[in-house]
């Protein structure tokens, strides 16, 4: 894949970095306040990870979540992220500002790999515009700010697609070596975002046959295959050591079993999954002008390029990432930041297609270009981010508020599920989460013999038939209104549960 030298028509002008410098720091308007949604959930065990390697150390085989009661340590991926989150929380004090700073840093990193390996398969104009609109896509936006690991894994796999196209090009071990050492960092924090580049690579390969290219890119995806069988045994190690709580509806004993990640046929023939899933592409992924973008990058004849050119590796690319949807479909169609390996040649679709435009009528390649950007802006606001839970945010507090430091505590709301953080981690506090419907004197007592000395439950008015079960009211110690901004929001009742259950009701 050698490069050609660029005609000064195909240069991109230089106010096209400014104007993605613009488009990144508009994440910095995102920085403070409480977690937010879509996601909270997800965030809430991410930064309750890092903030106990800042305040008990570091150990990334071990880390910790809040809803596992006295056990705590539980796995979900390698938590470099959280490490370095850590780091700062120590020294400049802890608060979720430092998760979603190591975020954009990832974001920025996987930005910067983007735009590399965009220059290496398409003219530097395109290149430049497929990055705009990288920077500009709203799945990006959000996500690039919040709690996540997956731009970290994103920035990772970037880096092995970049370095192993450099491989192949140069024929150069070095950066095989870094090739590898990118897919295995990928493959631990999250080895699904490994397989949309599979496609890519093998184009690449095609394009620089032999020998030597074929061990050049085989050690840094058998380097990944191993870390991930390594890390593989060390999870399912840790986790398996987990008490089985199964006189906890909805506790599997086993996190994330082959089950949740693969699902099964049937999963795929349901036509409102496939319709989900087409609409964050639409809304979430792309926009609509960014559909028309992208339709024309995929129509419209490219500048010319040494084969395989632009156009074959972003369909491979994309080929890569409908794979990564067929495998993993019940990922994709309960999480939308799933869809974040979808960005990637989505973006360099609509850059080939503002790249022709401009080819074409210069003019109307900027006009395009600053409609496509003012409606992905705009379009942020279509899915709903920035939301705050404010009534888990403040009943939290509340919670924090009466429960003494270092009691467990079990925790109930209108959404709450056995793995649920998003209480707990508001309140500072461990213990468990339960549904509503779950609260029986049998499961309390057994909670009370496992250290739970508290029971929290959150009720609010758009779920009124979910209430604490009466048999609770002896066991009572409070009862608040739970609000923010002098509107209240729902009730707060604080069980003891020292007498237990039993006394509380009966059995």
């Amino acid at each position: 894949m050698t490069r050609r030298t660029v005609p000064e028509g195909e240069r991109a002008p230089a106010w096209l970095a400014g104007l993605g410098v613009a488009l990144a720091a508009l994440r910095l308007l995102h920085l403070g306040g409480p977690l937010d949604d879509p996601h909270s959930w997800r965030q809430c065990d991410t930064a309750h990870y890092s903030l106990d390697f800042a305040r008990h150390g570091i150990d990334l085989l071990h880390p910790a979540v809040c809803w596992l009661g006295q056990h705590r340590v539980l796995i979900f991926e390698f938590p470099l992220p959280e490490a370095l989150s850590a780091l700062l929380q120590r020294a400049f004090g802890p608060g979720v500002v430092w998760d979603r700073a190591v975020a954009l840093a990832f974001f920025l990193l996987a930005t910067g790999y983007f735009l590399a390996i965009a220059r290496l398969v398409a003219t530097r104009r395109a290149a430049a515009l497929a990055t705009l609109a990288w920077l500009a896509l709203p799945l990006g936006q959000y996500y690039a700010r919040a709690a996540h690991v997956d731009f970290a894994a994103t920035a990772f796999a970037h880096a092995l697609l970049y370095h192993a196209l450099r491989a192949l090009r140069a024929r150069s071990l070095p950066h095989a070596l870094a090739a590898t050492a990118g897919g295995a960092l990928a493959a631990l924090i999250k080895a699904p975002y490994v397989l949309p580049l599979l496609p890519p690579l093998a184009l690449a390969w095609l394009a620089a046959p032999g020998l030597a290219a074929a061990a050049l890119a085989g050690l840094p995806l058998a380097g990944t295959a191993l870390a991930f069988a390594l890390w593989r045994r060390h999870v399912d190690a840790v986790n398996g050591a987990a008490p089985d709580w199964s006189f906890l509806p909805g506790y599997y004993k086993e996190v994330n079993p082959t089950w949740w990640y693969f699902g099964d046929l049937a999963q795929r023939l349901r036509p409102a999954g496939w319709v989900r899933i087409g609409q964050r592409m639409l809304h979430e992924v792309l926009t609509p002008a960014g559909v028309l973008l992208a339709a024309a990058g995929a129509a419209l004849r490219p500048a010319a390029a040494p084969w395989p050119g632009p156009r074959a590796f972003a369909f491979a690319w994309a080929s890569g990432t409908l794979l990564f949807l067929l495998v993993f479909f019940p990922l994709n169609v309960i999480h939308d930041y799933y869809q974040i390996p979808f960005l990637a040649p989505a973006a360099l679709f609509a850059g080939l297609g503002l790249d022709a435009l401009w080819r074409r009528r210069p003019a109307a390649g900027v006009v395009a270009l600053l409609a496509f950007l003012a409606v992905a802006l705009w379009y942020v606001r279509v899915p709903g981010y920035y939301r705050v839970d404010w009534l888990r945010v403040e009943a939290g507090a509340a919670i924090a508020a009466r429960v003494p430091p270092g009691d467990l505590v079990a925790v109930s709301d209108h959404g709450s599920e056995y793995s649920d953080p998003r209480l707990l981690f508001r309140a500072d506090r461990e213990g468990w989460a339960l549904r509503m419907q779950d609260l029986t004197p049998p499961r309390l007592a057994r909670l009370a013999g496992l250290g739970a000395r508290w029971l929290a439950v959150v009720t609010d008015p758009e779920h009124p038939g979910l209430a604490p079960p009466a048999f609770l009211a002896p066991a009572r110690t409070a009862r608040v209104p739970v609000t923010h901004a002098g509107r209240t929001l729902g009730t707060l009742e604080l069980f003891d549960l020292r007498s237990g259950p039993a006394g509380a009701g009966g059995r």
